[in-house]
């Protein structure tokens, strides 16, 4: 019995001495741990050749690219993004990021995407003429279930980077579209109005003023293009541009140092004198002006919402921004259904708002328009919305809330 125990015994520690020799200890690259690790990113086979972008291939891609899995110590599945840069160094804030990501070792390089890389490396507008240009790219490999604390069970590698190659290419203008066919990221005017400063959904009309929408084809896929707004402005009430009125963010913005406006910078804005003035903002060429406008628009006692919510039976009264010299005119409503509509003047029909459109109802120009006086029916799907409307443009929103 004796000798039967002690062979069992024996047999057991024989198993768990080989159960450990089989499961060993993952070992890491030191390199990968301090980030010190590079790879290898292939040549393509076009590099002393020249990349031509179009507008007609934007979906597809420019071309591939190829490397060799940094050598963790251990097998991992790896996450590439492609970096692009005008300076092999790669220093911070000098390169712009690829939107798409790939798991594997073979990276597509989608022809708009690095359009638009190369046209925010220059600034935000290309030269004009276009010109081919020396650009390098890297690749960033990122392993997300490797980045955990030291403390866990989890591997900790940081992000690690291939050396840069070279391409030549040709990059194209971006197209420009009409407002009703992209969505265009509009701009607001804070610290008129109620002077509350509010940059946020409920400043809407009152705290925050929108820069109108341009007709014609002014604006990019990205929803950037020209914005202008024409109103009244008091020399001893200063302002600033704002666009992310949806997180409150103030870090896309324009300020003013001295007499120069400045983007994403600045002190607050303010005009010389009182009177009416023209504000134009192109949010491509990342340009600002403000200039005197010599008008004398007329001026409404009220402005009101009509339509077949209410059996185009009466007005709901839209409020004024301004106590005094006000053309911008807002008002929170909530429709019950899908109405038609329109904006009257002085509860009359004999200046009305409509949309520029050749039929009624048309959704194109549910959310925005430029109105004109006589124009289509709007249409509202049912919700609730902040209306806004500049009088002397006839630029209306019905932003959904």
């Amino acid at each position: 019995m004796k000798k039967t125990t002690i062979i069992i015994f024996s047999l057991l520690c024989i198993i768990g001495f080989t159960s450990c020799e089989e499961d060993p200890i993952t070992k890491i690259n030191p390199k990968a741990e301090d980030g010190t690790l590079s790879f290898k990113l292939n040549e393509t086979s076009y590099s002393e050749w020249t990349y031509v972008l179009e507008d007609a291939n934007a979906e597809k891609d420019m071309d591939s690219l190829t490397c060799v899995q940094p050598d963790y110590g251990f097998t991992a599945a790896v996450t590439y993004t492609t970096q692009v840069c005008f300076d092999p160094v790669f220093a911070d804030g000098t390169y712009e990021s690829l939107a798409t990501t790939v798991n594997g070792e073979k990276v597509g390089i989608n022809t708009k995407q690095m359009d638009k890389a190369i046209i925010a490396l220059y600034g935000g507008k290309l030269p004009e003429p276009v010109v081919e240009k020396e650009v390098y790219i890297r690749l960033k490999a990122f392993v997300s279930n490797a980045t955990h604390s030291a403390l866990t069970d989890s591997l900790m590698v940081k992000p690690l980077y291939s050396n840069a190659i070279k391409l030549n290419i040709l990059p194209y203008v971006l197209p420009l579209f009409p407002y009703i066919e992209v969505t265009p990221r509009l701009w607001f005017i804070v610290g008129l109005g109620d002077g509350a400063w509010t940059n946020s959904v409920d400043g809407l009309g009152k705290s925050l003023i929108p820069l109108d929408i341009s007709e014609g084809k002014k604006y990019n896929m990205s929803g950037d293009g020209e914005f202008t707004y024409t109103g009244y402005f008091q020399a001893s009430r200063s302002f600033k541009l704002i666009r992310d009125y949806k997180t409150g963010s103030w870090s896309e913005s324009w300020g003013m140092t001295g007499s120069n406006y400045v983007h994403n910078g600045g002190d607050n804005i303010s005009v010389p004198s009182d009177g009416y003035y023209t504000v134009t903002l192109n949010s491509i060429d990342n340009t600002l002006t403000i200039e005197p406008a010599t008008i004398t628009p007329t001026v409404y006692t009220t402005i009101g919402l009509i339509g077949g919510f209410n059996d185009w039976g009466g007005d709901e009264v839209l409020l004024p921004t301004e106590t005094t010299n006000n053309h911008v005119w807002y008002k929170t409503y909530t429709f019950a259904a899908e109405s038609q509509c329109k904006l009257r003047a002085n509860a009359d029909w004999g200046t009305n708002w409509g949309t520029p459109s050749s039929e009624d109802g048309n959704p194109l120009y549910s959310n925005m328009g430029i109105g004109v006086n006589g124009g289509k029916n709007m249409i509202e799907t049912a919700g609730t919305y902040t209306i806004i409307f500049n009088d002397i443009s006839g630029c209306y929103y019905f932003i959904k809330k």
